[in-house]
C-alpha cells in the first residue's frame, strides 16, 4: 500500500450519500390507510428517485430482529446511494415534505465518501 496522506477530504463526485428512514407516524395508522395511502405513495416517491440520476447501492432494513419504534438507533432502514450533486439529495428529502410522507416518515441524509481502503 502507498503512502496515506492526511489532507482535507475530497468531495467525491457522485456524492455518497447515507439516507436513514425512521417510522414515525406510520404506527398510528390503520392497515387500510397504509395499504391504500402510504405505501402506494412511499412507493411513488420512491421509483422517481429512480429517475433523478442517482445509484442506489444497497439498502438495510434492521426489522429481522426489532419491531415497533426504532429505538435508541433512530431509523428502521437505510439506503446507499450515489448521488449526483447536493441539489438531488436535497430534492430527495423534500419529496418527503411535498408529498406529506414526513407526517408518517422521517429522513435523514449524511453525505461522505467511499472508505478508502475498500473502494479505490
Amino acid at each position: 500500500m502507498g503512502e496515506i496522506k492526511h489532507g482535507a477530504p475530497q468531495v467525491p463526485s457522485p456524492l455518497r450519500v447515507f439516507i436513514t428512514f425512521e417510522s414515525t407516524g406510520w404506527f398510528e395508522t390503520t392497515q387500510e390507510q397504509k395499504e391504500k395511502e402510504l405505501l402506494p405513495q412511499l412507493n411513488t416517491v420512491l421509483e422517481e428517485w429512480r429517475s433523478n440520476g442517482s445509484e442506489l447501492l444497497g439498502t438495510f432494513d434492521r426489522d429481522i430482529l426489532t419491531a415497533g419504534h426504532s429505538g435508541p438507533a433512530h431509523w428502521h432502514a437505510c439506503f446507499l446511494y450515489n448521488v449526483p450533486d447536493l441539489q438531488t439529495v436535497a430534492d430527495m428529502t423534500h419529496s418527503f415534505r411535498a408529498t406529506g410522507l414526513d407526517r408518517y416518515f422521517r429522513l435523514e441524509a449524511s453525505i461522505g465518501r467511499p472508505f478508502f481502503l475498500l473502494e479505490q
